[in-house]
């Protein structure tokens, strides 16, 4: 039963990805966006029971995403300004790379399925993508194209 429940919550966003990506609704591709879902879900499922690999996911870092989200609009204000600059100065801006300290209650030091969601949910923000989060170091790499904290939630 452990097994069809992970298959069935990849074949799900797997068959909706089918319509994001081909931008078509009609028979054929309902039927085909069934079968990709179910042999990707297989693929997927095959490969996590033979490598033994699991990354739970704390219902709690799922918290970070609504915030992360809002960035997306605030930083692209924040790179049409930079871009603007850039323009107007005749200089590129080119960004740097910075390394910050994970909080000590921040699940993103934690295992791997904290540590990739939090990785995934920081890059969201075009201004400020994370590179790597070191568990061991408790330090977080990512680079910023113009700094402002906030682009680097939840990181």
């Amino acid at each position: 039963m452990k097994h069809v429940l992970a298959w069935v919550a990849w074949w799900i966003p797997l068959f909706w990805l089918w319509f994001l990506l081909v931008g078509e609704w009609n028979r054929e591709e309902l039927v085909a966006a069934a079968i990709a879902a179910a042999l990707a879900a297989g693929g997927v499922e095959l490969a996590r029971v033979r490598t033994g690999f699991g990354a739970s996911l704390p219902l709690r870092v799922l918290a970070a995403a609504p915030s992360a989200l809002g960035m997306v609009v605030v930083d692209f204000g924040i790179l049409a300004g930079a871009l603007f600059a850039s323009v107007a100065r005749g200089r590129i801006v080119r960004g740097e790379f910075v390394s910050r300290e994970v909080g000590r209650g921040a699940s993103a030091a934690g295992g791997v399925g904290p540590r990739a969601w939090t990785a995934l949910v920081a890059s969201y923000s075009p201004n400020a993508y994370v590179i790597d989060i070191d568990p061991e170091t408790r330090l977080v790499l990512l680079h910023d194209l113009v700094p402002n904290r906030a682009s680097e939630r939840p990181a």
